[in-house]
């Protein structure tokens, strides 16, 4: 087979003059930058490729590199980068039209409806100018019969930045400029594309923008602007009518379905919503009605459909998903691939077992439950300690094993801040320990449950999430899964066991059965708690799932699912071929080797030199002498045994102290207002 990643060039120009073998064996395989985290692939074959090679290629691709397949036809760009360039022209001429800001409009199409922090213009500059008017242009010259085809021509600014160099981030200057002010910090300028000098952003603000993020859900919130009155509602109006009609438009010149195009827009732009799921978040009757009042031209099929009694491109009935087929004019079923689960169909079908507003546990079929957390964030607080207890009763009872997975952006981003910080404030002691007390158990049944326990993280697992990981008999890691033990950075330490896990992950291997004992090998502990010790004091967060196995956060049995559409079956799979060797529970580990006082007078001396260097804080040593502290075992003797109970008491106490202490409280304060850590 032969491919080529081009969008520029049509397969039926490569093809041509070739032999009938190359013509019979070429597809195009365009990615999407960067292609590690952008998900989508489109396959374009020519005109006399064999339909066993677009399979082939679509499964390769999708199971070994972990790719989301949207199926193009041989068009200028493709799916999404037609529709994507089209809409980007579209948010430029109505900028200019109303007046609004470069950083006005990048607060209007960013997270708010769906879209990347990066929104329109500041992805515009990485992505380069040069680049965007060669996509443009493109369209310009190989679509004459495209209706918005003048859309695609750059307006007199957009070229005039062109002649300066002005092409972003490759240039140091495009939408945005980074400079520093009078005091030497960095600042943001924004261009002014009236005359094209950089000034400082407007701090602007819209009275339907901050309605629309005060709603649950991104559909809510597009709707929410799309119908608002205020020149925030009128830019969402047009931008985002004349971005749905003409993808509707487009089919089926560029794709043959709108499942297509959404993936396409989802998975080459990390947007949340395709465009005709927007369209049907906005209520596609209605929306309508508006467009053609406002004197747009509604593509013919859509009013048809309308005609016709079906009022939406999606549908959901007894947990199938349909959309509507333009060519058959009604809903056929969305197939769903063998070794896909899908959660919200499950629980559609009755196969929730018990929930509260944290989590859920539902019936996976084959013996096998998945605990889901859906708090926000999946932050770790009482819903979900709650529903761990209570997935473990019901799992002893009624299931073979177990899985925790969930189809959130991230596994878990750890503990509830906001919830310790208030706690802490308030000097409620006992409560407080009385919460991570509760989490500590809970994540001790789950390591000692008797029944297989996988957990399935990707994205974020930090914090807690992260020592959920760790109390799992294994962990089904998707490649992009970023895992760390990041507490020290708002002045704590890992209270839910991850200092105990990593203690003995990185002891265990020093120990060997001799005749039915458990002998020391001759090899000093230190260099092995110094391992455990970096990772958690510097906050060290894996940057894929390869890389927590390098850092001490997964075992090398731990095994990675490329493509996350298939991680939960993979972790069912791996839950029932546990059972099918024979899964022997672990036992408790009442006699954990641990360094002691000398190895603590060490680290501690360490840290001296370090802060009499400058490199750390005087707040850095107190939490890291905590930290030290515990996974030394305490003030004991070299080689002393402990159990795991006793290194919990150690964290929990060590967490405790730290929150009392006044210089934590204002790395909490400074972490939830900002987002970023506190050194001080």
């Amino acid at each position: 087979m032969i491919s080529s990643n081009t969008s520029g060039i049509p397969a039926k120009e490569m093809c041509e003059g070739r032999p009938e073998a190359f013509r019979k064996h070429f597809a195009i395989t365009h990615f999407f930058n960067p292609p590690r985290y952008m998900k989508l692939l489109e396959i374009v074959p020519g005109p006399d490729t064999l339909p066993g090679v677009v399979e082939i290629l679509a499964e390769t691709c999708e199971k070994l590199v972990g790719k989301g397949i949207v199926y193009a036809k041989d068009t200028p760009n493709f799916v999404a980068n037609r529709i994507g360039t089209f809409s980007m022209f579209s948010i430029i001429k109505n900028m200019i039209e109303l007046g609004l800001s470069i950083e006005a409009v990048d607060k209007l199409t960013g997270p708010v409806v769906g879209n990347p922090k990066s929104a329109s213009f500041r992805t515009a500059d990485l992505v380069g100018l040069d680049t965007l008017l060669h996509v443009a242009d493109n369209v310009y010259n190989g679509a004459p019969d495209d209706e918005k085809r003048e859309t695609f021509k750059a307006p007199e600014f957009i070229s005039k930045m062109l002649e300066k160099k002005l092409l972003g981030d490759k240039t140091g200057e495009g939408f945005y400029k980074k400079t520093k002010d009078a005091e030497g910090k960095k600042v943001i300028l924004s261009l002014d594309y009236n005359t094209l000098e950089y000034t400082p952003q407007e701090k602007l603000s819209f009275a339907s923008l901050e309605a629309a993020k005060a709603l649950p859900g991104t559909g809510a919130k597009i709707k929410s602007l799309f119908y608002a009155k205020d020149k925030a509602g009128e830019f969402t109006f047009r931008t985002l009518s004349e971005t749905l009609i003409y993808s509707g438009n487009r089919i089926p010149e560029i794709a043959d379905d709108i499942i297509n195009v959404d993936n396409a827009m989802k998975w080459g732009f990390a947007r949340k919503l395709g465009p005709f799921e927007a369209w049907d978040a906005i209520g596609v009757e209605k929306s309508v009605a508006r467009m053609k009042e406002a004197g747009y031209e509604v593509p013919a099929w859509v009013e048809e459909m309308l005609a016709s009694g079906k009022t939406s491109f999606y549908k959901e009935e007894a947990g199938k998903r349909y959309y509507y087929d333009i060519a058959a004019k009604d809903y056929r079923e969305i197939p769903v691939k063998p070794g896909i689960i899908l959660l919200p169909s499950l629980k559609q079908q009755k196969k929730e077992v018990a929930s509260n507003t944290g989590a859920s546990i539902i019936d996976l079929g084959d013996g096998v439950a998945c605990l889901e957390f859906h708090a926000k964030m999946n932050a770790i607080g009482e819903d979900i300690i709650a529903m761990i207890h209570k997935s473990a009763d019901i799992v002893t009872k009624d299931f073979d094993g177990m899985i925790i997975a969930n189809h959130a952006d991230n596994f878990s981003v750890g503990a509830n801040l906001a919830m310790i910080l208030f706690a802490a404030q308030e000097e409620e002691w006992d409560d407080l320990d009385w919460a991570i007390k509760a989490l500590q158990d809970a994540l001790m049944r789950l390591k000692y449950l008797g029944k297989p326990v996988v957990a399935a993280p990707a994205g974020m697992a930090l914090g807690g999430g992260c020592e959920v990981c760790l109390a799992a008999d294994r962990v089904r890691f998707a490649a992009e899964t970023y895992m760390g033990l990041v507490e020290v950075g708002v002045g704590v330490i890992p209270a839910g066991g991850g200092c105990k896990e990593l203690l003995i992950r990185n002891t265990e291997h020093l120990f060997e059965t001799q005749r039915g004992g458990i002998y020391p090998k001759q090899i000093e502990m230190m260099p092995f708690i110094a391992r455990a010790f970096e990772t958690i004091a510097m906050a060290k967060v894996a940057t894929s799932g390869p890389e927590a196995v390098k850092l001490g956060y997964l075992r090398t049995t731990d095994k990675m699912t490329v493509n996350r559409d298939y991680l939960m079956e993979d972790a069912k799979q791996t839950v029932l071929a546990m059972n099918m060797e024979g899964y022997v529970p672990p036992r408790p580990k009442d006699e954990i080797r641990v360094p002691g006082e000398n190895t603590f007078a060490m680290i501690k001396l360490a840290l001296w030199t370090m802060h009499e260097s400058g490199y750390i804080t005087d707040h850095d040593v107190t939490v890291s002498t905590k930290l030290a502290y515990v996974l030394c075992g305490g003030n004991v003797l070299a080689d002393t045994k402990v159990s795991e109970q006793y290194l919990l008491d150690l964290e929990r106490e060590a967490f405790l102290s730290l929150c009392g202490d006044p210089k934590t409280q204002a790395r909490m304060q400074h972490m939830l207002t900002t987002g970023k850590p506190l050194r001080n």
